[in-house]
């Protein structure tokens, strides 16, 4: 089986990273650090890019390999003496949400590991919350770390 750990650019993503892999090792498990790029960064990031000359062509797949990079940087930040055969790190662009959902769908996780922010009832309803959809619409168990910011 697969732990499946969805890290993002808060400080929180070193701890999902440090819970995922201990829980992996204590399965003898294979770790999927899994990172989300969302359309609109993707878009900003394209746009940023169009006026230097050779860099006008970035692909969608260019921005997974990034993510897919950037999961495996948290890991090996975030951990001592990793196991480099027990990690399988992936990237996607695309709703953070959705992503995470649909990934967790395919690789069916013993436990899907994510961070969160306590959010006011206001703010839930403004801003919407990828960690509270993640535990409401998740078809297997999710371990998850909570800040109070």
């Amino acid at each position: 089986m697969v732990i499946l750990a969805a890290v993002d650019e808060s400080e929180r993503a070193k701890d999902v990273a440090e819970t995922a892999y201990d829980l992996a090792a204590a399965y003898d498990d294979t770790l999927v650090p899994f990172h989300a790029i969302p359309n609109e960064e993707y878009s900003a990031h394209k746009a940023s890019l169009e006026g230097i000359p050779g860099m006008q062509d970035l692909s969608i797949s260019q921005e997974e390999d990034s993510a897919k990079e950037f999961a495996r940087k948290i890991v090996l930040e975030s951990v001592d003496d990793v196991d480099l055969d027990r990690i399988q790190p992936e990237g996607r662009v695309g709703d953070v949400t959705e992503s995470i959902l649909s990934r967790a769908d395919s690789l069916e996780p013993r436990y899907l590991v994510i961070g969160g922010r306590r959010l006011s009832p206001t703010g839930k309803a403004l801003f919407g919350n990828t960690t509270q959809q993640v535990l409401l619409n998740a078809d297997c168990p999710v371990v998850t770390l909570m800040d109070d910011e």
